[in-house]
């Protein structure tokens, strides 16, 4: 027996740093994180990501979780696939956290209701420091927005849009979220660019909001030369990673450089 599920890339173009929680706003796009879970006959359950056994706390935390809730899992072998690079700030941690809790319900039968599956790999990720809002996002697609913790995501109006991506290198997401420094830089540069979006709730709000934020936040002095030379680039959170909605001049070549398009699906049993 197997179960997939699937779960689109986020890219998250400014956002504010809570308690195990934050808010903010971005876009899916039409890159997915693809998870694969099939019982095992003997040996190990193993855990890989395109073929490759690792670490992969996030997915092993989700696992551990089904079995404190009651779930006798036996052997699995857990296969995530997708093009898109890991930390990089596209949700990968997310989308195999979001993806692996879906088809572990579906296979072991466990009975949970999405949002409990949801709320599963929401709490993974943020106990492993790879992310805090990312599950929730990926889990509704789309272009969202949201104010507090306490409220839901706002969904903006959908524009389909053309994406070029360029990857630099991965930035640690803890070295951020878990520092004072950067959570006074951040939720400053990110109240006010919220705000900015909130008054104007489109495609082009949403750029020039990810835009002031990667400036303002100090976040994107590694990008300052691009960014001042492509006035449609901003920065994905969080990784050394440009994208824009119109081919880019880019002077250092990037590690990869990825099209793809704005997205409204959310993560998915396959």
């Amino acid at each position: 027996m197997a179960a997939t599920a699937s779960c689109p890339a986020y890219l998250t173009g400014l956002f504010l740093i809570g308690d195990k929680d934050s808010v903010g706003a971005g876009f899916g796009i039409d890159k997915n994180l693809t998870t694969t879970v099939s019982e095992r006959k003997s040996g190990r359950t193993t855990v890989t990501l395109n073929g490759v056994e690792g670490a992969l706390p996030v997915s092993k935390s989700v696992l551990r979780r089904y079995v404190e809730q009651g779930s006798r899992p036996g052997l699995l072998d857990i296969q995530h696939a997708t093009e898109i690079p890991v930390g990089f700030g596209l949700g990968m941690s997310a989308a195999g956290a979001l993806s692996l809790s879906l088809a572990l319900n579906e296979l072991l039968g466990a009975g949970l209701s999405r949002q409990e599956c949801i709320k599963i790999a929401h709490d993974a990720d943020v106990e492993c420091g790879t992310g805090l809002s990312g599950v929730d996002a990926e889990a509704i697609g789309g272009m969202l927005a949201r104010r507090s913790p306490s409220e839901p995501p706002l969904k903006l109006p959908f524009e389909e849009k053309d994406i070029e991506i360029a990857f630099y290198t991965p930035i640690k997401t803890s070295s951020v979220i878990a520092s004072a420094e950067w959570k006074k830089k951040v939720n400053t540069a990110g109240t006010a660019a919220l705000d900015a979006l909130f008054g104007n709730r489109s495609w082009d709000g949403l750029v020039a909001a990810s835009r002031q934020f990667a400036k303002k936040s100090c976040l994107a002095e590694w990008c300052a030369h691009e960014m001042g030379a492509n006035q449609r680039a901003s920065m994905a959170m969080l990784g050394h990673t440009l994208f824009s909605d119109i081919p880019m001049f880019l002077p250092r070549k990037p590690f990869m450089l990825m099209k793809a398009k704005t997205a409204q699906d959310g993560a998915k049993l396959l």
